[in-house]
């Protein structure tokens, strides 16, 4: 039995194609796409006030861009993409032929995340799933956290995830102001939740240990605890 899980239930995939689909995609993005690495590039894409619209997962398969994004965002991100591409040499559809798997370990990340075009094959759980983002340190956009936070106040500094000097893309002056003029006074992480937040919404604004944070993620539990990826203010030490 193969010991891989499908994403299908997670992720939504698009396939991005034509002369113009790398110009398109590194104007819309925050980060440079290398063509030549061959696990998933993980970038996102921001609206004007420089808040993430949505997370992306990419893959570069010949001359074809495969995009994942979550499914709570699917139709809303297909409405972007196409809204973009008018007069340019770029088509946008959706990739049924492959799904996005990974094999269920303790040990895989974000970017063990492969495509295949394998069939019924296990589907992952939301532990599994947002697992592989928590031991990357890195966060994942949903519908309830879309345009809720600033590339920096969800780490991607840290993960050098962030271009300042390329080409323009969609709130890049908010985010390039912020890192050269201005100071960053909040963070992504990782915490251990009490037994009684079970009940916690991805997205919702709490106080944890006195001080008011945002979730990121919903709690899971990850290494035999309930956990959930926040955003707080950083303090002296985090600096």
């Amino acid at each position: 039995m193969s010991s891989l899980h499908s994403l299908a239930k997670h992720l939504s995939l698009f396939k991005l194609s034509g002369n113009d689909a790398a110009v398109f995609l590194q104007n819309q993005t925050i980060n440079l796409f290398d063509d030549q690495w061959p696990q998933p590039h993980y970038t996102a894409i921001c609206n004007p006030k420089g808040r993430i619209l949505f997370s992306l997962l990419v893959w570069k398969q010949f001359d074809d861009y495969y995009l994942a994004v979550d499914k709570t965002l699917s139709e809303q991100f297909e409405q972007y993409i196409q809204m973009r591409i008018f007069r340019m040499g770029v088509k946008l559809k959706v990739a049924d032929e492959r799904q996005p798997v990974v094999e269920a370990t303790d040990y895989r990340r974000v970017e063990d995340i492969q495509l295949t075009l394998t069939a019924d094959l296990t589907v992952a759980d939301e532990t599994l799933f947002w697992a592989l983002f928590f031991r990357a340190e890195l966060p994942w956009i949903t519908r309830q956290t879309s345009e809720q936070f600033i590339p920096q106040h969800l780490s991607l500094d840290q993960h050098q995830l962030i271009e300042y000097q390329k080409g323009c893309y969609p709130g890049q002056e908010i985010i390039a102001r912020l890192h050269f003029i201005g100071r960053n006074k909040k963070h992504l992480t990782l915490v251990q939740l009490d037994k009684n937040h079970t009940d916690l919404k991805n997205a919702e604004k709490v106080t944890i240990n006195d001080s008011p944070v945002q979730l990121c993620s919903p709690p899971i539990n990850f290494n035999g605890q309930l956990c959930a990826q926040i955003v707080k203010n950083k303090s002296r030490a985090d600096d």
